[in-house]
């Protein structure tokens, strides 16, 4: 009977700890990890027998290298090696969440790609303004909206400009009217030449070589008198073209010089396209000129003896 129970005893010691592989005591509880035994095997987590990390997963009660702290998994291979009847299991959690991530990753670029390609086409094919809005805009952008007394004004010589074109008048302006054709007629936009303009400078002198008095000196200035008395600070000049519209208009100002020779000074601004200037100072004459020889000669006009 003794002998038997010594077999029995050797056959049947102290049960080991699934975890950790230390003994067991009656209870099935584990001194060392704090396991307990149970009848199956178990699976899920559990206090990691090596301290390494706060959890290790066990299948059918025998660890592996998943490990994690709180909610952080990650593995162990190496601990997991230390402990008895050590699986290794795929990382097939890793694997899951790479993929998600590069899904993730390529979702958010293409948004971003689309989001881009869509502000460009919206920006590209976005509704203009409105025609007298765009008009108003390039005239203020190119320093010629002070040309007219209001914006209705503007408009309507944007309009009278594109009539004067349909109705068979020639392809050329000032650089207001070119905006106007860009932006009301476009068509006549091909061929249509921006006129140039230039400002003249002018001289009138009016001389007395003979000392008959026709010129009163006053301080610096001066001026004509008895026979010349209509050539003064406050003479009209006045430019013409060939059908007799008046272009440009101005005086001649406060002369300057002596008794024998006073001269007065003045400018006017042109525009080419005309057949001919014709600028007439006071009831002095009218004298004819091309655009070319105001823009590089000006006036000069010599009056007296």
């Amino acid at each position: 009977m003794s002998r038997w129970r010594r077999r029995r005893s050797a056959g049947h010691g102290p049960a080991a700890c699934p975890y950790c592989g230390a003994e067991l005591d009656a209870g099935g509880t584990c001194a060392r990890c704090g396991g307990v035994r149970t009848p199956t095997a178990p699976t899920g987590w559990r206090p990691d027998p090596t301290a390494r990390y706060e959890g290790r997963y066990y299948v059918t009660g025998r660890p592996t290298n998943r490990v994690r702290n709180g909610r952080l998994e990650a593995t162990d291979s190496a601990g997991g090696q230390l402990l008895p009847d050590y699986v290794e299991l795929p990382s097939a959690r890793s694997s899951i969440r790479s993929t998600w991530l590069a899904t993730g990753a390529v979702t958010a670029i293409i948004v971003m790609v689309a989001a881009v390609a869509w502000g460009l086409l919206w920006s590209r094919y976005r509704a203009a303004p409105p025609p007298d809005v765009g008009y108003l805009q390039a005239l203020q952008t190119a320093g010629l909206s002070n040309q007219f007394s209001s914006d209705a004004n503007a408009v309507a010589h944007g309009h009278d400009v594109c009539r004067q074109l349909e109705g068979g008048g020639p392809q050329q302006g000032l650089p207001a009217d070119k905006i106007a054709v860009d932006s009301f007629c476009p068509q006549f936009n091909e061929g249509f030449r921006v006129l140039e303009s230039a400002t003249v400078s002018g001289v009138f002198v009016l001389t007395d070589g003979l000392g008959i008095g026709a010129i009163a000196v006053d301080g610096s200035s001066c001026r004509g008198t008895d026979g010349y008395s209509d050539v003064g600070s406050s003479t009209p000049v006045t430019v013409k073209n060939g059908k007799g519209e008046v272009l440009a208009t101005t005086a001649l100002g406060v002369g300057t010089g002596n008794a024998a020779s006073c001269t007065f000074s003045f400018t006017f601004p042109i525009t080419e396209g005309q057949d001919r200037y014709i600028v007439s100072v006071g009831q002095r004459g009218d004298f004819s000129y091309t655009f070319e020889q105001l823009r590089s000669r000006g006036v000069q006009v010599h009056l007296g003896h």
